[in-house]
């Protein structure tokens, strides 16, 4: 999914031919891409299917927002079908994709729960944070188009030096970071 739209890139660099479109529609899913891997997540809403180990206090759900949880089975022999649903009633959501045991920690062993739920931003509920991030992202990527890996020019009266960002802007990471999932233990 991508977290900005051609025409918000296109009027953040001024532009108004097409002649562009195509790079500009490949930097736009580029710099999404990047942004989901960086975050340690994938935007899209969706119906998610995640597998989580049992004995923890709490099930973190990767497909932030969760929007719904449709199921939770345990089944310690990993059989689906006939394992348990875990009743609506024995968890609550927490914020920020946590799932807690009204019973303390979560019964069966590793990857023994099954939560099917469904998670993540349509594209017109992007928070306009994470849009603005990779449009400027996408607009910086697409300006220095011709100058990739540049880092000085020397010249006969001086030289230009630039500075690399990395894999995004300083402005554009902050951003990010807001919104990456770290791994939890």
């Amino acid at each position: 999914m991508n977290l900005t739209t051609l025409s918000q890139v296109k009027a953040i660099l001024e532009l108004t031919e097409t002649d562009w479109d195509g790079l500009l529609e490949e930097l736009i899913a580029a710099v999404s891409q990047r942004a989901g891997t960086y975050c340690n997540r994938d935007f899209e809403k969706k119906e998610r299917v995640e597998y989580h180990d049992g004995g923890g206090r709490y099930l973190y759900l990767k497909g932030l927002p969760v929007v719904e949880i449709a199921s939770i089975y345990g089944s310690d022999s990993w059989e689906w079908d006939g394992g348990s649903l875990v009743p609506a009633d024995h968890y609550q959501l927490l914020n920020a994709g946590m799932v807690a045991s009204r019973f303390g920690t979560w019964p069966y062993g590793p990857k023994a729960l099954k939560v099917v739920y469904s998670g993540g931003y349509a594209e017109d509920e992007v928070p306009a944070d994470l849009e603005m991030a990779a449009r400027t992202q996408s607009a910086y990527d697409f300006k220095r188009r011709k100058d990739i890996g540049l880092e000085s020019v020397s010249f006969p009266d001086g030289s230009i030096q630039k500075v690399s960002s990395g894999e995004f802007l300083s402005m554009v990471k902050q951003v990010l970071d807001r919104y990456r999932i770290r791994p939890h233990g």
